[in-house]
């Protein structure tokens, strides 16, 4: 007997996990059947296994194999997430945060992102640094959102985008883009941890430093390696500064075509400075093309 068969059997018996499995299976699995996963996954959120209520849950909000239903989706999160599902409660909360399927509620929200974060949860880490350096259902609190955006940012192998998110907001706050005291040594660590992690942000705004010798000594080839790099990954703005480099021969030998193909990336972007820097090459010396 297959292994399907065998946990259709045990599904149809009404056993909770292997109505999860195969509810798995035809979710995951090729081929798939998003609907027969939708029932599955429901038979077994009815017996309150609170993996498959979160899962049920996420299809109802994406309309996978059901019809979108925010409001049946923030039930299913809800009843996963009082048994303690530290993803369901981080989807409760954004809920709740957002008034997605549900009255808004901030404080209610941050309420189910700190059960998920005391549960080591670096998205819900990241949230609460969030709310905290905003202000928003909360006392602002610099030092909290610090706190919370360094647990978030925790070194993991592979790790979350949240934690990556959560180096670049510490850059941006200890690099004098908030409402903050600067602290340069601490921005540079901070963004190269998450430039060096695949970050495009952190990798244009790392560029920056160098470029200016802010933090670290000033090393234009250096910028413009990290410029790339972002630009790849199609960061407007990295575009725009690679754009600059080629141009004006910073870090990189001067080169007017592919000057001009960067900004015109960036301008394609929206990168409004873009413009007129593509105008500016036609007053460059044909030695520079």
């Amino acid at each position: 007997m297959s292994d399907r068969r065998q946990l259709l059997q045990l599904a149809h018996e009404g056993n909770s996990e292997a109505q999860f499995d195969l509810a798995c299976a035809y979710d995951f699995d090729i081929p798939k059947d998003h609907k027969r996963a939708v029932r599955w996954y429901r038979k077994a959120a009815d017996q309150g296994h609170a993996e498959a209520q979160n899962l049920l849950a996420e299809c109802l909000r994406e309309g996978v194999g059901t019809r979108k239903s925010n409001k049946e989706a923030v039930y299913w999160f809800r009843q996963s997430a009082l048994q303690g599902y530290a993803d369901a409660q981080v989807s409760l909360g954004y809920a709740l945060y957002y008034g997605t399927g549900i009255k808004k509620d901030v404080q209610e929200a941050f309420v189910w992102y700190r059960k998920a974060a005391r549960q080591g949860h670096p998205s819900a880490q990241l949230n609460i640094g969030h709310m905290y350096r905003q202000g928003v259902g909360v006392r602002q609190s610099w030092q909290r959102a610090i706190a919370w955006y360094k647990k978030a940012a925790a070194f993991r192998p592979n790790g979350p985008t949240s934690s990556l998110a959560a180096m670049h907001w510490l850059g941006r706050i200890y690099g004098g883009e908030e409402d903050h005291r600067p602290n340069v040594k601490q921005a540079v660590h901070w963004y190269t941890l998450a430039a060096e992690r695949g970050d495009s942000q952190s990798q244009c705004s790392l560029g920056v430093h160098y470029m200016n010798g802010d933090g670290v000594p000033r090393d234009p080839k250096v910028a413009a390696n990290w410029y790339r790099q972002a630009a790849l990954q199609n960061d407007e703005w990295a575009c725009y500064l690679l754009g600059l480099c080629y141009r004006d021969g910073l870090g990189v030998r001067a080169n007017r075509r592919w000057a001009r193909h960067w900004l015109s990336r960036a301008k394609d972007a929206g990168v409004k400075k873009a413009h007129a820097a593509l105008q500016s090459l036609e007053t460059i010396s044909p030695d520079h093309r």
